[in-house]
């Protein structure tokens, strides 16, 4: 009888040091460095992005934050390690428009793709950046309405640049061209630098490209922006009207965040949207988006997820319709 009583108490004790253990553990969170991971390679705009948030995140929660990028396959490498990452709140992933592209894709081509939305717990975004229609500088288009006319009138003798197939650079392309009812010829580069080259040389009559990038090539009249594929004008460039101030319904964001492994404790999570969120308002996260020609969008947690389901909706019947141009 002693011996049963004594294997009850010790069960007991395990049972309440395990129920007790995890609110001691989130309350201390977090008691080391946090690993960011960024799926992208070093020096793009997101990649920016994710090291300003980084910057300003470890001084709101006392710990180191480092960044570290792990760029493949469209961004899926390091979307997947970060998926299975232990739910600690130790690791986290840069989140963005591109996952939504590739996850998207893939489904549309009956695969199975390596990470979803729900293998995330969302915790919030930052920017909501527009594309732009960018043309070589010395190109014959002053305007929307003349690219539109030209195009129009030649289907498929133009073309335009992107930093690959069905990437975040591409699928805005293809939507301006649904929507202004014209077509041209696409012509994929291995990443975003390369595309934008591309239209700065000549090579291409057309792309739609990101403002970080965009923005000191304008500047520097190395080329012409015609529109801003938004609803309202940057401020960083305010001369530029927006492609539905034209009469063109073409509107096309990217978002950027960060995102949690499915299963971080409740108390962990909370805490990080809290840091986002003050984050998005600290004036050195502002200054270095606007120093990128962007700004700051914030989205809580529950914003992004109606945004990305939107967003899935749009990119699966866009997909769906280009592959059944190609059969």
């Amino acid at each position: 009888m002693k011996k049963k009583n004594i294997l009850i108490l010790s069960v007991m004790a395990a049972t309440f040091m395990l129920f007790t253990s995890v609110p001691v553990a989130t309350a201390e969170y977090p008691a080391r460095p946090i690993t960011l991971i960024d799926p992208y390679p070093p020096g793009g705009t997101l990649d920016i992005q994710a090291r300003a948030f980084a910057a300003v995140a470890e001084k709101l929660l006392g710990q180191p934050m480092v960044v570290v990028n792990k760029a493949g396959a469209a961004g899926m490498i390091g979307s997947a390690e970060g998926a299975k990452a232990a739910p600690d709140g130790y690791t986290l992933t840069v989140g963005c428009t591109a996952n939504t592209c590739t996850i998207e894709w893939e489904i549309a081509n009956g695969r199975k793709p390596p990470v979803n939305k729900e293998s995330f717990i969302l915790i919030g975004s930052f920017t909501l950046s527009p594309t732009l229609l960018v043309v070589p500088y010395n190109s014959p288009w002053k305007t929307l309405a003349d690219q539109i006319r030209d195009c129009q009138a030649k289907p498929d003798h133009y073309a335009f640049s992107s930093g690959g197939l069905y990437g975040m650079s591409h699928i805005p392309a293809e939507i301006l061209m649904k929507a202004a009812g014209f077509k041209a010829r696409h012509v994929p580069y291995k990443g975003g630098g390369p595309a934008l080259s591309a239209v700065v040389g000549g090579h291409v009559d057309f792309a739609t490209q990101f403002p970080p990038t965009s923005i000191p090539l304008y500047r520097g009249n190395k080329l012409r922006v015609l529109a801003v594929q938004s609803d309202q004008r940057l401020r960083s460039i305010p001369e530029v009207p927006t492609i539905k101030e034209l009469g063109v319904d073409a509107e096309f964001y990217a978002w950027v965040g960060i995102m949690a492994p499915k299963g971080t404790p409740r108390e962990i999570v909370e805490k990080l949207r809290e840091v986002a969120a003050k984050a998005a308002k600290e004036e050195s996260f502002i200054k270095a988006i606007e120093n990128l020609g962007d700004e700051v969008r914030y989205m809580n947690a529950q914003e992004l997820d109606k945004h990305w389901d939107r967003e899935s909706e749009t990119f699966a019947k866009l997909y769906r319709e280009l592959i059944k141009e190609k059969k």
